[in-house]
C-alpha cells in the first residue's frame, strides 16, 4: 500500500512539471506570434484580449496572401 502512494505522488509530481513546462512553451510561442504580427511586445493582458488577436490574424491573413505565388 505504501508503494502505490508513492507511485501515486510521483506521477502526479511529473504530471505538474510536465503541464508547467508545456505552459511555458505555449506561451513563449504565442508571445513570439504577437510579437511578429504587431511589430511589438505584447502585454499579458493582451494575450488573452480578443482584439488583439484579430489583429494578428488580419497581419498573418495579409502576409500569407502577399507571399502566395498566383498562376497565370
Amino acid at each position: 500500500m505504501f508503494d502505490i502512494d508513492i507511485f501515486d505522488a510521483l506521477i502526479e509530481t511529473v504530471a505538474v512539471i510536465a503541464l508547467t513546462v508545456s505552459g511555458w512553451i505555449v506561451t513563449k510561442q504565442v508571445r513570439r506570434r504577437m510579437k511578429k504580427s504587431l511589430g511589438r511586445e505584447a502585454s499579458d493582458l493582451e494575450l488573452a484580449s480578443l482584439n488583439t488577436w484579430m489583429k494578428v490574424e488580419e497581419t498573418e491573413q495579409r502576409e500569407k496572401e502577399s507571399s502566395a505565388i498566383h498562376p497565370r
